[in-house]
């Protein structure tokens, strides 16, 4: 991703060039759930040429930043009801005290 301000170039505009802004659009569109503009910006991207790197970077970051908020009631749930260290057997899976999906380090978590 660059800016469209060259160097050497004092009439070039600053600011985001369109790759970059589609792509912030496209993470925005995920973080919203917003189907038909995440298809709409996709398209857009392809048009432009950008590299499928950035485009799944881009969704990766608005998931991260998605998903912490869910995460944080997540465990305000089960602390709350549950009680413990929070984790889906009352205490912590290793698994996802790690940040992982409960059972993804094969710590035997049934729960």
């Amino acid at each position: 991703m660059t800016a469209q301000s060259q160097p050497n170039d004092s009439q070039a505009p600053a600011g985001l060039d369109d790759i970059t802004l589609h792509l912030i659009a496209l993470g925005a569109s995920v973080a919203a759930n917003a189907e038909r503009a995440f298809r709409a910006h996709h398209a857009q991207l392809e048009t432009l040429g950008a590299s499928k790197e950035d485009m799944i970077q881009a969704v990766n970051i608005a998931l991260r930043v998605k998903g912490d908020p869910h995460q944080q009631m997540l465990t305000l749930a089960e602390q709350s009801l549950v009680g413990g260290g929070g984790g889906c057997c009352g205490d912590a899976c290793a698994c996802e005290a790690a940040g992982m999906e409960k059972g993804a380090c094969g710590d035997d978590c049934a729960c």
